[in-house]
């Protein structure tokens, strides 16, 4: 990844005092940016496009190769190969009627920013994981990179990650989980966080049960309902995973 133009991405929406008010990008930055892949001018496409392109791109890029880019993320730190599990599994079942998608089919998408979206996927692996648009540019530039072959060091800290899944206690919410991963995993609160999301999303960490009570003030999306005793979803870890883990 360009170091100048990622600079010039964070920076558009970025400061030491975090989100800016107004995004501007100086017109020849932005040219650099773009040259390199990693900012695009606004697009507009229907909904029938977003999905025929989704589609697509679903059977081109390989299982093996989003489960080895999540895997190696977490020692590399590319958290943008880490988000590219979600927008396949989100896609994935959108695409084949298994989960709701809340927009009409004849939702156009009008001049969305994708770079604000590309600056929340390498930032934080992304927090639109639930939709299209975001899955679409998420693998569409995931399916251009030379994804390497995950380390003994990333399996060992995905096993961890489970065990420390398979150890939550009755009755434990999400945030106790997140507190806990800082003991197996590197990263802040926020990593701990968005990954967390990211398995919630893969339904790894599925809700057993979206009749309970929850915190109030939270910023969780697909774990929400999740419960220590819920643990995580043997099956999909063993459909994705298990050439690893087990």
């Amino acid at each position: 990844m360009d170091k100048k133009a990622k600079s010039i991405l964070f920076k558009t929406y970025w400061s030491s005092q975090g989100w800016k008010r107004e995004y501007e990008t100086d017109p020849v930055d932005f040219e650099y940016a773009k040259s390199k892949g990693l900012m695009f001018d606004p697009i507009s496409l229907s909904m029938k496009e977003v999905k025929s392109n989704l589609k697509s791109l679903l059977n081109k890029i390989e299982k093996e190769k989003i489960t080895n880019g999540f895997l190696s993320s977490l020692s590399n730190k590319r958290l943008d190969w880490r988000s590219a599990l979600a927008s396949y599994f989100n896609a994935k079942l959108i695409l084949e009627g298994k989960r709701e998608f809340y927009r009409p089919e004849i939702f156009k998408y009008e001049n969305e920013d994708l770079n604000v979206l590309n600056f929340e996927r390498i930032k934080w692996s992304g927090v639109r994981h639930s939709d299209l648009l975001y899955n679409y540019l998420d693998l569409k530039l995931f399916e251009k990179e030379n994804v390497s072959e995950p380390t003994e060091l990333d399996i060992q800290t995905f096993k961890d990650i489970l065990k420390s899944i398979n150890d939550s206690e009755n009755g434990e919410y999400p945030g106790k989980l997140r507190d806990r991963l800082k003991d197996v995993m590197k990263g802040s609160k926020n990593e701990r966080h968005t990954i967390m999301e990211i398995l919630g999303c893969c339904e790894i960490l599925e809700p057993k049960s979206y009749d309970r009570p929850t915190t109030g003030r939270h910023d969780w999306a697909f774990v929400e309902y999740w419960r220590g005793e819920d643990k995580f979803n043997i099956k999909i870890v063993d459909e994705y995973f298990g050439q690893h883990v087990k």
